[in-house]
């Protein structure tokens, strides 16, 4: 790689940002598609300046992590659409006229990774394990996909409410259901559509299930755990688990035991990349190259990947 006076410059802010995969896996896209550009990462926790950082130093681009996904949409001229209804920002680039704009990729990397595996979510049951902000990023981008029906499991009330009071305020939106994790008191019921989780078969219908929470992640207090014992999964379903550290989570063995279809939970970040990727430059990325980057950093066998 050649770095000049000409080199764009992109860049990941963060913290901590020691374990970050994006750098390897953006600049050999850079590098696949023939561009001078860098992308290096950035840990900072203090990000107030950061639009006058952008613009002194030339950056044209970011990719956002915690803990600054929030709080960086008040440095922001405008925001997009989806990003809006999510509530948070992973990606921000210098638009056409001039205006440092924001956009989430998160969710629409999970849904990307889902079509690509070969599934329809059109017409589909989808369940959602979790409440936080990936949880939300991928529901809302979800919804785009016209799925018949929205399945919540999760333990935070609060975020779990405040998910379907934001999908039910637009115009057209699912069959909902929400399920509360029996490990827990479950909380007060106060809609038809909200159940306590005691019994295997009140999942059975649920053609996908999506696992956003950090449970089975390599370094977590719940690292050993999954979110739901074997006897919840139903037969033809399809997983996936958006830990990709292991590769096989507590969660994904249950579901490899009773074998059913698993999508890689490294796919999620790949695709949230190839998006970023095209935001920041305007090319379709090379999304063979970076899945082999990315599967090589991961210490998983790569085999022969093609960009396209």
């Amino acid at each position: 790689m050649k770095i000049d006076s000409k080199t764009s410059i992109y860049g990941i802010i963060g913290h901590p940002l020691g374990h970050t995969l994006s750098p390897a896996m953006h600049n050999a896209a850079f590098e696949a598609a023939g561009m001078n550009a860098v992308y290096l990462a950035f840990p900072m926790k203090n990000i107030l300046n950061i639009k006058y950082s952008l613009r002194q130093f030339g950056i044209k681009g970011l990719s956002v992590t915690i803990p600054h996904k929030v709080a960086i949409k008040r440095a922001l001229d405008h925001i997009d659409p989806l990003a809006i209804q999510v509530g948070s920002v992973n990606t921000v680039a210098w638009g056409k006229s001039g205006l440092l704009t924001g956009y989430t990729t998160d969710g629409l990397g999970a849904v990307d990774a889902i079509q690509n595996h070969g599934i329809k979510l059109d017409g589909k049951n989808i369940l959602v394990i979790g409440s936080g902000g990936s949880a939300r990023s991928i529901i809302f981008s979800l919804l785009k996909e016209n799925p018949k029906k929205l399945g919540i499991l999760a333990r935070n009330i609060h975020t779990t409410r405040s998910i379907v009071r934001g999908v039910r305020s637009l115009r057209k939106y699912p069959e909902i259901e929400i399920f509360y994790m029996n490990e827990q008191k479950s909380p007060k019921i106060q809609h038809k559509y909200e159940h306590a989780l005691n019994d295997p078969g009140m999942l059975a219908a649920y053609d996908l299930v999506i696992q956003t929470t950090p449970m089975g992640m390599t370094g977590h207090a719940e690292s050993a755990k999954s979110p739901l014992e074997a006897d919840y999964l139903a037969r033809g379903q399809v997983i996936f688990d958006i830990v990709y550290n292991p590769e096989i989570t507590p969660f994904v063995a249950l579901a490899k035991k009773k074998k059913l279809e698993v999508i890689p939970g490294y796919k999620m970040l790949l695709h949230q990349g190839a998006r970023q990727f095209q935001i920041f430059t305007g090319i379709e990325a090379p999304v063979g190259v970076m899945e082999k980057v990315l599967k090589s950093e991961l210490g998983m066998p790569t085999g022969k990947a093609k960009s396209r």
